[in-house]
Protein backbone atom coordinates (compact mmCIF):
# COMPACT_ATOMS: atom_id res chain seq x y z
CA UNK A 1 0.00 0.00 0.00
CA UNK A 2 1.22 3.50 -0.81
CA UNK A 3 1.73 6.25 1.76
CA UNK A 4 -1.27 8.13 0.34
CA UNK A 5 -3.73 5.47 -0.84
CA UNK A 6 -6.72 6.30 -3.00
CA UNK A 7 -9.20 4.57 -0.66
CA UNK A 8 -9.35 4.11 3.10
CA UNK A 9 -11.75 1.56 4.55
CA UNK A 10 -12.38 2.43 8.19
CA UNK A 11 -13.84 -0.09 10.64
CA UNK A 12 -14.54 0.43 14.35
CA UNK A 13 -13.72 -2.61 16.46
CA UNK A 14 -14.74 -3.73 19.93
CA UNK A 15 -14.22 -7.45 20.58
CA UNK A 16 -14.85 -8.63 17.02
CA UNK A 17 -12.38 -11.54 16.86
CA UNK A 18 -14.96 -13.77 15.14
CA UNK A 19 -15.60 -11.35 12.28
CA UNK A 20 -12.62 -9.02 11.86
CA UNK A 21 -10.57 -11.57 9.91
CA UNK A 22 -13.23 -12.32 7.27
CA UNK A 23 -13.91 -8.59 6.86
CA UNK A 24 -10.26 -7.78 6.22
CA UNK A 25 -9.90 -10.72 3.85
CA UNK A 26 -12.90 -9.57 1.76
CA UNK A 27 -11.55 -6.06 1.55
CA UNK A 28 -8.07 -7.22 0.53
CA UNK A 29 -9.51 -9.49 -2.18
CA UNK A 30 -11.69 -6.64 -3.43
CA UNK A 31 -8.73 -4.26 -3.57
CA UNK A 32 -6.69 -6.81 -5.50
CA UNK A 33 -9.48 -7.79 -7.88
CA UNK A 34 -10.41 -4.19 -8.75
CA UNK A 35 -6.82 -2.88 -8.70
CA UNK A 36 -7.67 -0.41 -5.95
CA UNK A 37 -4.85 1.31 -4.12
CA UNK A 38 -6.32 1.17 -0.63
CA UNK A 39 -5.69 0.81 3.06
CA UNK A 40 -7.64 -0.80 5.89
CA UNK A 41 -7.87 1.22 9.11
CA UNK A 42 -9.18 -0.59 12.17
CA UNK A 43 -9.96 1.66 15.12
CA UNK A 44 -9.88 -0.39 18.28
CA UNK A 45 -12.26 0.85 20.96
CA UNK A 46 -10.95 -1.16 23.90
CA UNK A 47 -11.04 -4.78 22.72
CA UNK A 48 -10.07 -7.41 25.27
CA UNK A 49 -10.03 -10.35 22.85
CA UNK A 50 -7.76 -11.17 19.91
CA UNK A 51 -9.29 -8.64 17.51
CA UNK A 52 -6.24 -6.33 17.41
CA UNK A 53 -3.69 -9.10 16.89
CA UNK A 54 -5.79 -10.62 14.09
CA UNK A 55 -6.13 -7.26 12.35
CA UNK A 56 -2.42 -6.51 12.57
CA UNK A 57 -1.47 -9.98 11.41
CA UNK A 58 -3.67 -9.58 8.34
CA UNK A 59 -2.08 -6.26 7.35
CA UNK A 60 -4.61 -3.72 8.63
CA UNK A 61 -3.39 -0.53 10.26
CA UNK A 62 -4.71 -0.39 13.81
CA UNK A 63 -5.30 2.87 15.66
CA UNK A 64 -6.64 3.20 19.17
CA UNK A 65 -9.50 5.21 20.62
CA UNK A 66 -9.69 4.99 24.44
CA UNK A 67 -13.00 6.91 24.52
CA UNK A 68 -15.77 4.34 24.22
CA UNK A 69 -18.44 4.84 21.62
CA UNK A 70 -19.25 3.94 18.03
CA UNK A 71 -18.95 7.55 16.91
CA UNK A 72 -15.75 8.12 18.85
CA UNK A 73 -14.15 5.14 17.12
CA UNK A 74 -15.09 6.46 13.68
CA UNK A 75 -13.90 9.98 14.50
CA UNK A 76 -10.48 8.61 15.38
CA UNK A 77 -10.46 6.23 12.42
CA UNK A 78 -11.32 8.90 9.86
CA UNK A 79 -8.80 11.29 11.39
CA UNK A 80 -6.13 8.60 10.92
CA UNK A 81 -7.17 7.61 7.38
CA UNK A 82 -5.01 8.83 4.48
CA UNK A 83 -7.18 8.06 1.46
CA UNK A 84 -9.01 10.45 -0.82
CA UNK A 85 -12.14 8.29 -0.67
CA UNK A 86 -13.42 7.09 2.71
CA UNK A 87 -15.44 3.90 3.10
CA UNK A 88 -17.02 2.99 6.43
CA UNK A 89 -18.37 -0.38 7.52
CA UNK A 90 -18.80 -2.41 10.68
CA UNK A 91 -16.33 -5.13 11.61
CA UNK A 92 -19.05 -7.71 12.32
CA UNK A 93 -19.13 -9.21 8.78
CA UNK A 94 -22.68 -8.03 8.10
CA UNK A 95 -21.75 -5.81 5.14
CA UNK A 96 -20.59 -7.07 1.76
CA UNK A 97 -17.28 -5.30 1.25
CA UNK A 98 -17.03 -6.72 -2.25
CA UNK A 99 -19.41 -3.87 -3.18
CA UNK A 100 -16.73 -1.24 -2.53
CA UNK A 101 -16.10 -0.75 -6.30
CA UNK A 102 -19.80 0.06 -6.77
CA UNK A 103 -19.65 2.69 -4.03
CA UNK A 104 -16.51 4.19 -5.57
CA UNK A 105 -18.08 4.25 -9.03
CA UNK A 106 -21.08 6.15 -7.67
CA UNK A 107 -18.65 8.69 -6.21
CA UNK A 108 -16.01 9.11 -8.90
CA UNK A 109 -17.95 7.88 -11.94
CA UNK A 110 -21.41 9.31 -11.32
CA UNK A 111 -20.49 12.44 -9.37
CA UNK A 112 -22.30 11.68 -6.13
CA UNK A 113 -20.77 12.99 -2.92
CA UNK A 114 -22.38 10.79 -0.27
CA UNK A 115 -23.18 7.15 -1.06
CA UNK A 116 -24.95 5.04 1.52
CA UNK A 117 -26.26 1.50 1.52
CA UNK A 118 -29.90 0.69 2.07
CA UNK A 119 -31.10 -2.62 3.42
CA UNK A 120 -34.68 -1.78 2.45
CA UNK A 121 -34.31 -1.10 -1.27
CA UNK A 122 -33.66 -4.65 -2.42
CA UNK A 123 -35.07 -6.74 0.41
CA UNK A 124 -31.74 -6.95 2.21
CA UNK A 125 -33.26 -6.49 5.66
CA UNK A 126 -34.02 -10.13 6.50
CA UNK A 127 -31.36 -10.31 9.19
CA UNK A 128 -32.34 -7.11 10.99
CA UNK A 129 -34.03 -7.91 14.30
CA UNK A 130 -37.82 -7.54 14.13
CA UNK A 131 -37.99 -4.54 16.48
CA UNK A 132 -35.44 -2.59 14.45
CA UNK A 133 -36.65 -3.88 11.07
CA UNK A 134 -40.31 -2.94 11.39
CA UNK A 135 -40.35 -0.17 13.99
CA UNK A 136 -37.09 1.45 15.09
CA UNK A 137 -35.24 2.04 11.83
CA UNK A 138 -38.31 2.86 9.68
CA UNK A 139 -39.65 5.24 12.34
CA UNK A 140 -36.36 7.12 12.71
CA UNK A 141 -35.99 7.27 8.93
CA UNK A 142 -39.47 8.74 8.48
CA UNK A 143 -38.94 11.29 11.26
CA UNK A 144 -35.61 12.37 9.77
CA UNK A 145 -37.08 12.70 6.28
CA UNK A 146 -40.00 14.74 7.66
CA UNK A 147 -37.80 17.09 9.67
CA UNK A 148 -35.07 17.62 7.09
CA UNK A 149 -36.76 17.06 3.73
CA UNK A 150 -34.51 14.12 2.82
CA UNK A 151 -35.47 10.91 0.99
CA UNK A 152 -33.53 8.19 2.76
CA UNK A 153 -34.90 4.68 3.08
CA UNK A 154 -32.34 3.49 5.67
CA UNK A 155 -30.65 6.20 7.75
CA UNK A 156 -29.02 3.74 10.11
CA UNK A 157 -27.08 1.75 7.52
CA UNK A 158 -23.40 1.75 8.50
CA UNK A 159 -22.00 0.96 5.04
CA UNK A 160 -21.18 4.28 3.38
CA UNK A 161 -18.61 6.08 1.24
CA UNK A 162 -17.72 9.71 0.64
CA UNK A 163 -14.77 11.89 -0.24
CA UNK A 164 -12.46 13.48 2.27
CA UNK A 165 -13.85 16.87 1.20
CA UNK A 166 -17.42 15.73 1.82
CA UNK A 167 -16.48 14.40 5.25
CA UNK A 168 -14.90 17.73 6.15
CA UNK A 169 -18.14 19.48 5.15
CA UNK A 170 -20.25 17.02 7.16
CA UNK A 171 -17.96 17.36 10.19
CA UNK A 172 -19.68 14.94 12.60
CA UNK A 173 -19.20 15.08 16.37
CA UNK A 174 -21.55 12.43 17.81
CA UNK A 175 -19.79 9.94 20.11
CA UNK A 176 -22.30 7.09 19.99
CA UNK A 177 -24.53 5.09 17.67
CA UNK A 178 -26.25 8.30 16.53
CA UNK A 179 -23.10 9.00 14.50
CA UNK A 180 -24.69 7.34 11.45
CA UNK A 181 -27.76 9.52 11.81
CA UNK A 182 -25.64 12.64 12.05
CA UNK A 183 -23.81 11.77 8.84
CA UNK A 184 -27.13 11.45 7.00
CA UNK A 185 -28.50 14.70 8.46
CA UNK A 186 -25.40 16.76 7.78
CA UNK A 187 -25.07 15.39 4.25
CA UNK A 188 -28.55 16.79 3.62
CA UNK A 189 -27.86 20.09 5.38
CA UNK A 190 -24.63 20.51 3.42
CA UNK A 191 -26.49 19.95 0.13
CA UNK A 192 -24.39 16.94 -0.89
CA UNK A 193 -25.47 14.81 -3.84
CA UNK A 194 -26.71 11.65 -2.14
CA UNK A 195 -27.25 8.17 -3.55
CA UNK A 196 -28.49 4.98 -1.90
CA UNK A 197 -27.32 1.56 -3.09
CA UNK A 198 -29.30 -1.59 -2.25
CA UNK A 199 -27.33 -3.93 -0.01
CA UNK A 200 -28.05 -7.23 1.74
CA UNK A 201 -27.30 -7.51 5.45
CA UNK A 202 -25.63 -10.77 6.45
CA UNK A 203 -26.06 -12.44 9.87
CA UNK A 204 -23.94 -10.82 12.53
CA UNK A 205 -20.94 -12.59 14.02
CA UNK A 206 -20.39 -11.88 17.70
CA UNK A 207 -22.37 -9.82 20.19
CA UNK A 208 -24.22 -6.69 19.08
CA UNK A 209 -23.20 -3.42 20.74
CA UNK A 210 -26.51 -1.70 19.92
CA UNK A 211 -28.70 -0.73 22.89
CA UNK A 212 -32.14 -0.29 21.39
CA UNK A 213 -33.90 2.22 23.63
CA UNK A 214 -30.86 4.17 24.79
CA UNK A 215 -29.47 4.59 21.27
CA UNK A 216 -32.94 5.23 19.86
CA UNK A 217 -33.55 8.07 22.31
CA UNK A 218 -30.12 9.57 21.64
CA UNK A 219 -30.88 9.51 17.93
CA UNK A 220 -34.28 11.14 18.38
CA UNK A 221 -32.75 13.74 20.71
CA UNK A 222 -30.14 14.64 18.13
CA UNK A 223 -32.72 15.02 15.36
CA UNK A 224 -34.74 17.38 17.53
CA UNK A 225 -31.62 19.39 18.31
CA UNK A 226 -30.92 19.71 14.59
CA UNK A 227 -34.43 20.97 13.76
CA UNK A 228 -35.14 23.87 16.16
CA UNK A 229 -37.56 25.58 13.75
CA UNK A 230 -40.09 22.76 13.96
CA UNK A 231 -39.48 21.80 17.59
CA UNK A 232 -39.16 25.24 19.20
CA UNK A 233 -39.67 28.25 16.96
CA UNK A 234 -43.03 27.41 15.39
CA UNK A 235 -44.90 26.33 18.57
CA UNK A 236 -43.16 29.00 20.66
CA UNK A 237 -44.13 31.79 18.29
CA UNK A 238 -47.70 30.50 18.09
CA UNK A 239 -48.16 30.32 21.88
CA UNK A 240 -46.54 33.71 22.49
CA UNK A 241 -48.69 35.40 19.84
CA UNK A 242 -51.83 33.70 21.15
CA UNK A 243 -51.10 34.76 24.73
CA UNK A 244 -50.41 38.39 23.79
CA UNK A 245 -53.56 38.55 21.66
CA UNK A 246 -55.67 37.26 24.56
CA UNK A 247 -54.05 39.82 26.86
CA UNK A 248 -54.87 42.60 24.40
CA UNK A 249 -58.44 41.43 23.93
CA UNK A 250 -59.02 41.18 27.68
CA UNK A 251 -57.49 44.60 28.42
CA UNK A 252 -59.62 46.22 25.72
CA UNK A 253 -62.76 44.48 27.00
CA UNK A 254 -63.31 42.58 23.77
CA UNK A 255 -63.82 39.20 25.46
CA UNK A 256 -67.11 38.78 27.32
CA UNK A 257 -68.89 35.89 29.01
CA UNK A 258 -72.58 36.22 29.76
CA UNK A 259 -72.40 39.92 29.02
CA UNK A 260 -69.59 40.49 31.51
CA UNK A 261 -66.02 41.30 30.46
CA UNK A 262 -63.42 38.59 30.98
CA UNK A 263 -60.89 39.48 33.63
CA UNK A 264 -58.64 37.59 36.05
CA UNK A 265 -59.01 33.94 35.07
CA UNK A 266 -58.82 34.57 31.32
CA UNK A 267 -55.79 36.81 31.85
CA UNK A 268 -54.06 34.04 33.82
CA UNK A 269 -54.41 31.73 30.82
CA UNK A 270 -53.02 34.51 28.64
CA UNK A 271 -50.02 34.75 30.98
CA UNK A 272 -49.46 31.00 30.82
CA UNK A 273 -49.56 30.95 27.01
CA UNK A 274 -47.33 34.02 26.70
CA UNK A 275 -44.68 32.87 29.16
CA UNK A 276 -44.57 29.27 27.96
CA UNK A 277 -44.43 30.44 24.35
CA UNK A 278 -41.60 32.86 25.10
CA UNK A 279 -39.60 30.21 26.98
CA UNK A 280 -40.00 27.73 24.10
CA UNK A 281 -38.98 30.46 21.65
CA UNK A 282 -35.98 31.30 23.81
CA UNK A 283 -34.92 27.65 23.94
CA UNK A 284 -35.24 27.51 20.17
CA UNK A 285 -32.95 30.50 19.81
CA UNK A 286 -30.47 28.86 22.19
CA UNK A 287 -30.57 25.70 20.08
CA UNK A 288 -30.11 27.56 16.81
CA UNK A 289 -27.15 29.43 18.30
CA UNK A 290 -25.60 26.15 19.40
CA UNK A 291 -26.24 24.62 15.98
CA UNK A 292 -24.77 27.69 14.29
CA UNK A 293 -21.65 27.65 16.44
CA UNK A 294 -21.11 23.97 15.53
CA UNK A 295 -21.97 24.55 11.83
CA UNK A 296 -24.98 22.23 12.01
CA UNK A 297 -27.47 24.86 10.93
CA UNK A 298 -27.44 25.69 7.24
CA UNK A 299 -29.42 28.90 7.78
CA UNK A 300 -26.60 30.73 9.55
CA UNK A 301 -26.91 33.79 7.27
CA UNK A 302 -30.28 34.65 8.77
CA UNK A 303 -28.97 34.06 12.27
CA UNK A 304 -25.91 36.20 11.56
CA UNK A 305 -28.24 38.99 10.43
CA UNK A 306 -30.24 38.63 13.62
CA UNK A 307 -27.15 38.99 15.77
CA UNK A 308 -25.96 42.02 13.82
CA UNK A 309 -29.12 43.81 14.94
CA UNK A 310 -29.76 42.17 18.31
CA UNK A 311 -26.65 42.61 20.44
CA UNK A 312 -26.24 41.67 24.08
CA UNK A 313 -26.87 45.28 25.06
CA UNK A 314 -30.10 45.30 23.06
CA UNK A 315 -31.35 42.28 24.97
CA UNK A 316 -30.38 43.77 28.30
CA UNK A 317 -32.13 47.06 27.54
CA UNK A 318 -35.25 45.30 26.24
CA UNK A 319 -35.38 42.96 29.24
CA UNK A 320 -34.88 45.79 31.70
CA UNK A 321 -37.57 47.83 29.95
CA UNK A 322 -40.10 44.99 30.20
CA UNK A 323 -39.29 44.44 33.88
CA UNK A 324 -39.62 48.17 34.58
CA UNK A 325 -42.94 48.41 32.72
CA UNK A 326 -44.39 45.36 34.44
CA UNK A 327 -43.03 46.45 37.81
CA UNK A 328 -44.52 49.91 37.37
CA UNK A 329 -47.95 48.46 36.65
CA UNK A 330 -47.70 46.16 39.68
CA UNK A 331 -46.69 49.04 41.95
CA UNK A 332 -49.68 51.07 40.75
CA UNK A 333 -51.99 48.10 41.34
CA UNK A 334 -50.65 47.53 44.86
CA UNK A 335 -51.03 51.23 45.73
CA UNK A 336 -54.63 51.21 44.48
CA UNK A 337 -55.30 47.96 46.34
CA UNK A 338 -54.01 49.38 49.64
CA UNK A 339 -56.05 52.57 49.20
CA UNK A 340 -59.19 50.46 48.78
CA UNK A 341 -58.55 48.68 52.10
CA UNK A 342 -57.50 45.47 50.32
CA UNK A 343 -60.83 45.01 48.56
CA UNK A 344 -60.89 42.85 45.38
CA UNK A 345 -59.25 44.63 42.46
CA UNK A 346 -61.63 46.07 39.88
CA UNK A 347 -59.28 45.09 37.00
CA UNK A 348 -57.25 41.97 37.97
CA UNK A 349 -56.36 41.38 34.30
CA UNK A 350 -53.77 44.15 34.59
CA UNK A 351 -51.97 42.20 37.32
CA UNK A 352 -51.66 39.18 35.02
CA UNK A 353 -50.43 41.35 32.18
CA UNK A 354 -47.84 43.00 34.45
CA UNK A 355 -46.67 39.57 35.67
CA UNK A 356 -46.25 38.51 32.04
CA UNK A 357 -44.06 41.53 31.32
CA UNK A 358 -41.90 40.95 34.41
CA UNK A 359 -41.36 37.23 33.73
CA UNK A 360 -40.57 37.74 30.04
CA UNK A 361 -38.34 40.68 30.92
CA UNK A 362 -36.20 38.69 33.34
CA UNK A 363 -36.06 35.77 30.87
CA UNK A 364 -34.87 38.18 28.17
CA UNK A 365 -32.11 39.49 30.45
CA UNK A 366 -30.67 36.09 31.30
CA UNK A 367 -31.28 34.58 27.84
CA UNK A 368 -29.32 37.47 26.31
CA UNK A 369 -26.39 36.74 28.61
CA UNK A 370 -26.53 33.00 27.87
CA UNK A 371 -26.85 33.40 24.09
CA UNK A 372 -24.04 35.94 24.07
CA UNK A 373 -21.78 33.42 25.78
CA UNK A 374 -22.72 30.67 23.30
CA UNK A 375 -22.31 32.85 20.22
CA UNK A 376 -18.69 33.53 21.13
CA UNK A 377 -17.86 30.10 19.67
CA UNK A 378 -19.48 30.70 16.29
CA UNK A 379 -17.40 29.64 13.25
CA UNK A 380 -14.53 31.69 11.94
CA UNK A 381 -15.48 33.90 9.01
CA UNK A 382 -19.12 34.31 10.02
CA UNK A 383 -20.44 37.80 10.60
Amino acid sequence: MSQEPLVSVVMPCLNEEEAIGPCIEKIRRTFAGAAIDGEIVVCDNGSTDASVSIAERMGARVVYQPLRGYGNAYLKGFASARGRWLVMGDADDTYDFTMIPQFLHALSGEGHEFVTGSRYLGGGDAHITALHRYFGNPALTRILNLLFGTRYTDVYCGFRAFSREAYDRIRPVSPGMEFNLELAINAGLAGLRVKELPIVLAPRKGESKLRTFRDGWRSLRMMLLYSPNKLFLAPGTTLLALGLLIHLAVLLGLVRFGGRPASGVTAVFATIASVVGFEILSLGLHTKTYSWSRRFDRDNRALAGFYRRFKLETGLVLGAGLVAAGGGILVAIVVEWMRSDLLPLPHPEWASFAATLVIIGFSTLFSSLFISAMSMSRPEGSA
